[in-house]
């Protein structure tokens, strides 16, 4: 082999490590960006896990709201009925007098 053949080997084996060298570094960033991803793919889940639970507790809440109208409902529906029967009672009987 001449010298100019071991050059062009020579010159070949460096742009072959420079471009491994530059492989290598791409793929460092990648896996840099892709370990970012995944963080905030993560603080996105514990984000999302926190509002489905304050969103739970927001339902029970007014879940049980509910039920007290309910009861408070069942309860003041005959009280209006009698005061109104007692009103209409006094305009129509009582206060002819």
């Amino acid at each position: 082999m001449s010298n100019e053949q071991f050059d062009r080997m020579e010159r070949l084996l460096a742009d072959a490590n420079q471009l491994r060298r530059e492989g290598l570094a791409l793929q460092q960033r990648a896996l840099a960006a892709q370990r970012e991803a995944l963080d905030e793919t993560r603080e996105t889940v514990r984000l999302t896990r926190s509002n489905i639970e304050r969103a739970a507790e927001v339902n029970e809440g007014a879940a049980a709201l509910a039920r007290r109208a309910r009861k408070m409902l069942a309860l003041l529906i005959p009280v209006v009925v009698v005061l109104i029967g007692y009103v209409s009672w006094l305009l129509f009987f009582k206060l002819r007098v």
